[in-house]
């Protein structure tokens, strides 16, 4: 394929498998593919691969490359610098678009990409960006200030991937500049790169609420799957227990109320299935900044009212089941419809306080929610079905 080629081919793998395939080739054939990749391609292959190797490819790699990829390695890995790229085109507010033309054709093969010119001072600050079209039809003695607009989103080279995906997501960007704590530039962030780190947040986000880890999509094996999920699945059959010896403690009233047994799966899985609705919305309107701390009761109040109506509609429903089933069993409908209802208004309840709370103790609640819904929906429909029988029955 040639090595420009094989680069490109390494830098759309994902990193882990790059590095297993560049593993048995010469340091200094991987340093040639590394110096052909952008930089922060290559910092992540680079990253994959264990730190002896990592130090043997970059002493291969030219001493001003390497020294960009080696500060690159220093950010966190999920932070704006461990996933921007250092090659841009920037120029300065008093040179002419002729100049910047130039200094384009000069860097074509290094950036690739162009998408926006940026604008410094002489210290390196940033001042703004110009656009390719605006600078296509700019007369060349144009001054770059005078084209220049302000860059409508700059984060600090800190800052967390998932705020910078959840920041630029309302401007219609192609890139983001990254910029040190005094606002001189540093780097870029293209689109494909927040591309990626929308997929993997919402990855992490999709499988942590299952009880389980990013870890198996992206490196799977059986122990991995065990230590990840264990926890979780212990912590729901504590749950599951505890439900089991509540209902055992109410064995006699709940034989007494004939085929009530009937709607017990019922009675959980809508109580259960009205949390998770609930807890989903919540979580991810966090996720996505749609509310905040500040909006408690008014969510709060929102979905207390949604839970009421599905609790009432389906106590109804269920009342009615119950006397079609066996008119004469007035008490099971009763307790079936009053037990549904309690079920569905606290599982929405709990649905929507869970993770705000979890939110506000700094815990992430994607990780959190849906196990604790799940053992808490267990305990309280087996408390509500035993104290309404004890209700009804007495």
């Amino acid at each position: 394929m040639g090595k420009e080629g094989q680069a490109e081919v390494l830098s759309t793998m994902e990193d882990p498998d790059a590095a297993d395939m560049l593993a048995d080739l010469p340091s200094h054939e991987v340093a040639y593919l590394i110096a052909e990749m952008a930089t922060d391609d290559a910092a992540d292959v680079l990253q994959a691969m264990e730190q002896g190797r990592q130090d043997e490819v970059l002493e291969q790699v030219e001493p001003g490359d390497r020294a960009e990829i080696r500060t690159l390695l220093t950010y966190p890995e999920e932070s704006a610098g461990g996933i921007m790229q250092t090659e841009l085109v920037k120029v300065r507010g008093r040179q002419r678009a002729r100049s910047a033309v130039e200094e384009i054709r000069r860097t074509k093969d290094e950036v690739g990409e162009l998408h926006e010119v940026f604008v410094v001072d002489d210290q390196g600050k940033l001042r703004g960006w110009v656009k390719e079209r605006d600078l296509i039809l700019a007369e060349d003695d144009t001054l770059i200030r005078d084209i220049t607009v302000p860059a409508p989103v700059q984060v600090p080279v800190l800052m967390d991937q998932e705020e910078i995906a959840s920041l630029v997501q309302d401007y219609d960007l192609s890139s983001v500049p990254v910029v040190d704590e005094n606002g001189v530039l540093l780097g870029r962030i293209l689109i494909d790169d927040i591309v990626d780190v929308v997929v993997e947040e919402a990855t992490e986000d999709i499988v942590r609420a299952a009880g389980t880890a990013p870890e198996e999509i992206y490196e799977p094996s059986v122990g991995r799957a065990l230590r990840s999920r264990s926890p979780w699945l212990l912590a729901t059959f504590v749950g599951g227990i505890i439900a089991a010896v509540i209902i055992n403690a109410g064995e006699d009233f709940i034989e007494r109320a004939g085929k009530l047994f009937i709607f017990i799966p019922v009675i959980m899985g809508m109580g259960g299935g009205c949390a998770t609705q609930t807890a989903t919305v919540t979580v991810r309107s966090l996720a996505l900044g749609r509310i905040g701390m500040g909006d408690v009761w008014g969510v709060v109040r929102k979905e207390v009212l949604v839970g009421i109506v599905l609790a009432a509609g389906t106590g109804v429903l269920v009342w009615g089941a119950a006397l079609v089933l066996d008119p004469a069993e007035t008490a099971v409908a009763w307790i079936a419809a009053f037990a549904i209802f309690g079920t569905i208004c606290l599982g929405t309840l709990f649905g929507v306080l869970t993770p705000l709370a979890l939110e506000h103790l700094g815990v992430d609640p994607a990780v959190a929610t849906h196990p604790l819904l799940t053992t808490l929906n267990d305990i309280i429909g087996s408390l509500l079905i035993l104290a309404f029988c004890f209700l009804v029955l007495m």
